[in-house]
């Protein structure tokens, strides 16, 4: 509303020269603030009446649970013999434990109970107020108290990240390990925590290098001597109705095994006598060497077999007239079982064997020659760390074995008595020496395989100089050629 006020003052006490004052109306109008109270109103009603239909929030610090609204149903984890104290919004009149076996409800006052873990299980707990209306409903979960077990484990077994999670009276290992043997460690302590492994479940990873690769060297010299001598003497004699005769013949072979096949015989007849005596000498050096190196990888607690060689048929017996055979293993075998620790350490559980058939020991039977056996074999458990090398079996023998074979008295007699004598003279010799070197298996470069520098002789060189494989070093071509000062390789 404009007034006009003439030269003077005003009512409000303004001076005035004249001119026409207006008065400022307000910044928002009646209706506009009444709008805003209203909905304020309408806000706060709202966030009030909500609070009664929704979960109350659970405030719970070490053993104790604060609910702060009515109405509400809450989930609440409990220790085996634990107790949680629980403060409530409204007074309680009554309390009702659906299962008292499992958790039981003590009032401490009427806005404060203390609930206690008995066994593990599930059950659950109604506060009513005196008009018999619900206050709040509390789903107990009593489980096992984990924490003994997950101290235990950080403390046995170091270094790993081992979870801990109960189920009833189940208990499940999740996270990682270093090893194969740190989870063994883990899981017998849950099993001793959880009365069974039938109650453990494990699903816990490795996260360390699990594959080892052990390579075995098997190194023997053998070194024999054998030397045979001895004369088969027959004589006879005739004279007119007199005849008579001698014959001497010593067996040879009886240390060795071996017929001497050098004789030399010599003969006198003279009238009615005849002597031929037959010299029989065998002198037999040999010398063997055997190097097997066979090399397996298996995963820690798996086992691995590697076998080079065959089978070979010996006859066991008859059966209607037919000769039953078994077969008799040889080669190189390896068997071994690794499991890495925790600290590096490899245990190893080894078993090696060479053997390989010989005549030494061997018989004839029917026409039938059957071959021994001759075996080196080495079985232990072993633990050592990656990379070293362990002599796990060593032999030094040295064997002498001498026969003579004689007519008694006769061939006592010095000198004369070689005519009625044989000697049969073996000397043995035996080094061997089995080694272990355990490695952790990691991923490598190009493997060199042993037919790389492999390359047979063409037609010409096979028929006219008699080669089988080309002479390394000569000839152009990357293939079969060596750098430097080497020699050659002939067959």
């Amino acid at each position: 509303m404009l007034k006009t006020y003439k030269s003077g003052y005003s009512p409000l006490g303004a001076k005035m020269t004249g001119r026409t004052l207006r008065r400022k109306r307000p910044l928002l109008s009646a209706q506009i603030l009444d709008f805003l109270r209203a909905m304020a109103i309408g806000i706060f009603i709202v966030l009030g009446l909500s609070s009664l239909f929704v979960s109350s929030a659970i405030a719970q610090n070490g053993g104790s649970v604060r609910i702060s609204s009515v109405g509400g149903s809450q989930h609440v984890q409990l220790g085996l013999n634990k107790s949680l104290l629980v403060d409530l919004p409204r007074a309680v009149s009554e309390v009702i434990v659906s299962q008292p076996g499992i958790a039981g409800a003590i009032l401490r006052n009427q806005r404060s109970a203390i609930i206690q873990g008995k066994e593990v299980g599930e059950t659950n707990i109604f506060f009513l107020d005196s008009n018999g209306n619900q206050i709040a409903v509390i789903e107990i979960s009593v489980l096992n108290d984990v924490s003994a077990l997950v101290n235990a484990i950080r403390t046995i077994v170091p270094g790993t990240n081992i979870q801990v999670a109960s189920f009833g009276e189940r208990v499940v290992l999740s996270g990682t390990a270093n090893s194969s043997d740190d989870i063994d460690k883990a899981v017998a302590i849950a099993t001793q925590f959880a009365g069974g492994e039938n109650n453990v479940a494990n699903v816990i990873t490795v996260t360390g290098a699990q594959q080892v690769m052990l390579k075995v060297t098997v190194a023997e010299v053998q070194r024999e001597t054998v030397r045979q001598l001895g004369i088969d003497l027959s004589a006879s004699l005739n004279l007119s109705d007199l005849v008579t005769g001698l014959i001497s013949a010593p067996p040879i072979g009886g240390a060795s095994n071996v017929a001497a096949p050098n004789t030399f015989t010599a003969g006198y007849n003279a009238g009615g006598i005849a002597i031929e005596a037959t010299l029989r000498a065998l002198e037999r050096r040999g010398a063997l060497r055997t190097l097997a190196s066979p090399t397996l990888t298996a995963i820690s607690g798996g086992t691995a077999e590697f076998l080079a060689g065959g089978n070979y048929p010996v006859p066991v017996g008859f059966d209607a007239g037919k000769i039953i055979f078994e077969f008799k293993e040889f080669g190189v075998r390896l068997n071994f079982s690794p499991v890495v620790r925790s600290n590096g350490i490899i245990s190893l559980d080894v078993e090696t064997k060479v053997s390989e058939p010989t005549t030494e020991g061997g018989f004839n039977a029917g026409g039938i020659t059957i071959p021994a056996t001759r075996e080196r074999e080495a079985k232990t458990s072993v633990q050592m760390q990656a990379g070293q090398t362990l002599v796990i079996a060593g032999l030094i023998e040295d064997k002498v074995r001498q026969q003579f074979n004689s007519l008694p008295g006769v061939g006592n007699i010095p000198i004369l008595g070689a005519l009625f004598r044989s000697r049969d003279f073996v000397r043995s010799q035996t080094e061997l020496l089995i080694l272990v070197t355990p490695v952790l298996a990691h991923p490598g470069g190009q493997v060199r395989l042993p037919t790389d520098n492999m390359n047979f002789s063409g037609d010409a060189e096979a028929i006219f100089l008699g080669h089988m494989q080309r002479l390394y070093g000569v000839g152009e071509g990357s293939t079969g050629q060596l750098n430097g000062s080497v020699g050659f390789v002939l067959d």
